[in-house]
């Protein structure tokens, strides 16, 4: 059944919450002291940690989890889009995200160390939400996420680029290209398509099931507990508003899903939108899966 929400909450005006998630006195130190570590040696020591089974656990083959309540990731290929999305969001207020401890890129591969949050992935645990618990989850993204879109929103700024500036990698757009592609011959000619009044916002582009995590735990949470935590921001940049909201629904193959529906409630001012992608998507036959 739908999520509805319990009250008419006010997009612009998100309620007042922690910063981000604090980090120990001992994290301090950790991270003050991997500020002064030369960054040509940081592969070579976070490679060193890795192959030390006494030091690290592997959760996957690129997610490592270490002491003192951290996480380390390894990408096989030079990125600083998520260390600069989680360095940005951590200066915005009301976004619960991992915090930023240290990153590094080699020639080959990418470093990105940040704190583990323990608890229930929303995916794992979905079967197990009562309504009542679908309601507070809406409540709380739609608080969060629009907080981040009030604090970023520009329709001044035109550029739409991952967290770094740079072109945005996202597996959306090369599924939409290979079926419809249409050349543009500059960026000029490519801005003037875009639609006018469209305020650009700081987007986390990943906004699934998968990258929701309850702090603590599912009871947890149930009993008062932190807000919901966002990760995984590899995806994360400047993005039209309704950016969000697309990318959060766009493996979706019914209308009426639960989650499809909760995402209604958390972004209804991107109703069109939805509407939009799910009659283009629903009409082009093109295979999302």
């Amino acid at each position: 059944m739908p999520v509805q929400l319990s009250t008419d909450d006010d997009l612009d005006s998100p309620p007042p919450s922690n910063r981000n998630l604090s980090l120990s006195p001992l994290l301090y130190l950790v991270k003050a002291f991997l500020s002064l570590t030369p960054p040509r040696w940081k592969p070579a020591i976070y490679d060193a940690i890795i192959g030390n089974r006494y030091m690290c656990t592997s959760l996957y083959h690129d997610i490592f989890r270490l002491p003192f309540g951290l996480v380390l990731e390894v990408v096989k290929k030079p990125s600083y889009v998520e260390a600069d999305a989680l360095r940005f969001v951590s200066t915005l207020q009301d976004i619960h995200a991992p915090r930023y401890i240290d990153s590094v890129s080699s020639q080959y591969k990418s470093y990105l160390l940040t704190t583990w949050v323990e608890g229930d992935c929303v995916g794992d645990v979905w079967d197990d939400l009562t309504a009542s618990d679908k309601e507070r989850l809406a409540h709380d993204l739609r608080h969060q996420l629009s907080s981040m879109r009030l604090q970023t929103r520009s329709y001044e700024l035109r550029a739409v680029c991952n967290a770094p500036g740079g072109p945005v990698d996202d597996p959306r757009i090369p599924w939409v290209a290979r079926e419809n592609l249409r050349m543009f011959p500059s960026s000029q000619d490519f801005a003037a398509r875009l639609r006018d009044g469209v305020p650009i916002v700081f987007s986390h582009g990943d906004l699934l099931p998968k990258n929701l995590i309850f702090p603590g735990g599912l009871n947890h949470w149930r009993s008062g507990g932190e807000k919901i935590c966002i990760i995984d921001w590899e995806y994360a940049g400047w993005m039209p508003i309704f950016w969000d909201a697309l990318k959060a629904t766009w493996l979706e193959c019914e209308p009426d899903t639960e989650w499809l529906q909760m995402m209604r409630t958390i972004f209804p001012d991107c109703i069109e939108e939805l509407d939009a992608d799910w009659q283009w998507r629903s009409r082009s036959r093109v295979t999302i899966l």
